[in-house]
């Protein structure tokens, strides 16, 4: 109830909030706890929509099916069979909407990291003594709404809207840099174009290094599939035929 009253205040009375919590002055450990349950919002809704994905399309492929043999008797005869077919085509991978889940927890508490240790090494250009607690929870609080407007990952054509709405972060930061930093008047503004561009920049930049890696351990997978896919059907097994269909697979994904 505390951290859903905490939430609802920074995102409606951000300015009364960020008196609040400049009042508090919680450890960093409580301030992570928060941005730990907030990650988790978008994390879980992208194995959501991974599963959803996935359930379409074995959901219309089926469906295609089934028309089909409505207008066919030998379809009819080895209905069962085929869509016995589709499932083992369309398998449900929990490990890649697990990998798509740990990249967005990843993204946010390595962005929030990150960019609090940039900011507070450059606090003193700015008049400010280096305070990462400080600088920390102003970037962890920033990315409130980030996290709850995440919950709309679980839904594919709303994908795209999230950043949008995750902005409105950048204004609880100019408004918490007044509380939380103090930083001279002349030079709070160029104290948040700084933090902004800093955070931006840390989002940005996290998944074009850690989407590689979840990429490896997603080929793995699906190598070690189709190895033993072909074992059960008697066929061939080369590797490199199957890494590159693998990564053709990957390629159309995108």
């Amino acid at each position: 109830m505390e951290l859903f009253n905490r939430v609802k205040s920074i995102l409606f009375n951000p300015k009364e909030e960020w008196e609040v919590i400049e009042a508090e002055n919680e450890p960093q450990a409580k301030v992570l706890l928060y941005l730990l349950v907030l990650a988790l919002i978008p994390a879980v809704a992208l194995f959501f929509n991974y599963w959803w994905q996935w359930h379409s399309i074995l959901t219309e492929a089926t469906q295609q099916v089934i028309d089909a043999a409505a207008e066919s008797t030998y379809l009819q005869d080895i209905l069962e069979d085929t869509l016995a077919t589709i499932k083992e085509k369309y398998p449900f991978n929990a490990v890649f909407g697990i990998i798509d889940a740990l990249t967005m927890f990843v993204t946010i508490l390595g962005g929030a990291y990150i960019s609090a240790a940039i900011i507070n090494a450059f606090s003193e250009q700015f008049g400010v003594t280096k305070d990462i607690n400080r600088s920390f929870s102003l970037v962890a609080y920033s990315y409130t709404p980030l996290c709850v407007a995440g919950l709309l990952f679980a839904y594919p054509p709303l994908l795209s809207i999230v950043p949008y709405i995750g902005l409105y972060g950048a204004y609880l930061l100019y408004v918490g840099i007044k509380p939380r930093i103090n930083p001279p008047v002349e030079k709070l503004t160029g104290y948040f174009v700084m933090a902004l561009v800093v955070i931006l920049a840390t989002y940005v930049i996290i998944p074009k290094v850690v989407q590689p890696v979840s990429n490896d351990i997603r080929k793995n997978i699906l190598v070690e599939q189709a190895k033993e896919q072909r074992k059960k059907q008697g066929r061939e097994i080369n590797i490199r035929e199957i890494e590159r269909e693998i990564e053709r697979q990957m390629r159309n994904r995108k």
